[in-house]
């Protein structure tokens, strides 16, 4: 027997018998809810199951007839006669995958619930801060040691060509970083100071990664065409449009589009960055699409280069040196992913995963906040005392 109701006054069920249920009448059943679950939404028309026959394990398909937000828990719970208030013990709600199924272990009237605020992770602010912190100091060192050392370590096209592609990224990341902390509180910030910084961090961020792409082409034209060299004009003239004039494409067209620049529709007011609402909706993907698809590729370069360290030369013949390969191979890996933003990958797993498929999805989040937020740490570590005459 199921039971449907408007508003928030709906009767429930009171009793289930072994063999005949018994129903009868509570009126305003929203209102007995305890502490636990003041902070849960109701349906607008709730929806009350009752059983009347015994099974080991019962399955109900309740209808939430309001769209579940992302990262919003669900509670499966039913109605406790002994205290008049909701219980989940025994019920369990399907998860992500099922999200109209509770399962429980006993007859009793069900209803689900909806948390009215998203899944926080503890400590994730102050981890983003601490690695931004780090970030700045790192990527400020990483300049001033570009600025000493430029003259001892650029003395031909590809150590010219990869030193100022390493000094635009760090500069693009550095204003990016100090955008984001200039605003810790939104709310607390003037009204007029979030736009600028929002297009600020969007430009700089995407110059950032347009930056590692013009590495990772670089990369790929000196593994794969060994012999022709690229004419430094040409190069850096390639480099400067697309690490600046395509961003700034990017950001201007996003910026018209989304009402220009209007609260709301091009920003969130709250966090003073760009918004996402759904799958494929949300001037974040102006974002994201240019991100993942450089990321993508510099994970193709990654691969190419890891595969010609695999492939002998002529002059090594068959040998191999299994050991000195994977020290090599391990070498890549680490000096190459944060200059070519590889962990950023993690975020499209962030947008996959929804916070209440525990724990993958706070590993994730861990994961992607720690790297990211640390990654001009890394850059300086990789790509400044990483190089052998600097470090000398």
């Amino acid at each position: 027997l199921k039971l449907s109701t408007d508003d928030k006054s709906f009767e429930t069920f009171a009793n289930v018998n072994a063999s005949v249920g018994v129903l009868e009448s509570m009126r305003d059943a929203s209102n007995i809810q305890n502490s636990k679950w003041n902070d849960t939404a109701f349906p607008v028309s709730t929806d009350i199951f009752f059983f009347a026959y015994l099974r080991t394990e019962t399955k109900i398909s309740a209808e939430y007839n309001q769209q579940r937000l992302p990262n919003h828990e669900m509670y499966c719970v039913y109605l406790n006669e002994d205290n008049s208030t909701w219980s989940e013990g025994g019920c369990k709600w399907g998860g992500v995958s099922k999200p109209k199924l509770c399962t429980c272990d006993h007859l009793s009237a069900f209803t689900i619930l909806m948390a009215k605020h998203p899944i926080e992770l503890k400590y994730m602010e102050e981890l983003t801060y601490t690695g931004l912190g780090f970030s700045i100091v790192s990527l400020t060192l990483c300049l001033v040691i570009e600025f000493l050392v430029w003259n001892a370590v650029v003395k031909t096209n590809i150590a010219h060509f990869r030193h100022t592609v390493l000094v635009n990224i760090t500069v693009c990341l550095l204003i990016a970083h100090c955008s984001f902390l200039a605003a810790p509180v939104p709310s607390a910030s003037p009204p007029y100071w979030c736009l600028p910084l929002t297009v600020m961090k969007h430009f700089c961020f995407l110059a950032a990664f347009f930056w590692m792409l013009c590495l990772s082409l670089g990369l790929l034209h000196q593994v794969i065409f060994v012999f022709v060299h690229l004419r430094k004009k040409v190069y850096l003239g390639l480099c400067l449009f697309l690490g600046y004039i395509c961003p700034l494409v990017i950001v201007i067209v996003t910026f018209i589009t989304y009402d220009n620049g209007r609260p709301g529709s091009y920003y969130s007011g709250e966090t003073c960055w760009l918004i996402y609402e759904a799958a494929l909706k949300g001037s974040i993907h102006a974002f994201l699409f240019p991100v993942f698809i450089i990321v993508f590729v510099n994970m193709f370069t990654m691969v190419v280069v890891i595969s010609r360290i695999l492939k002998p030369n002529l002059s090594e013949g068959s040998s191999h040196d299994e050991k000195e390969v994977a020290r090599s191979i391990v070498k890549t890996i680490v000096l190459l992913t944060p200059t070519l933003g590889i962990t950023w990958i993690l975020g499209l797993f962030v947008l996959m995963l929804d916070l209440t498929t525990t724990p993958y999805a706070q590993i994730v989040n861990y994961a992607f906040t720690f790297f990211n937020s640390f990654q001009g740490f890394f850059i300086l570590l990789t790509g400044c005392f990483g190089e052998k005459k600097v470090s000398y």
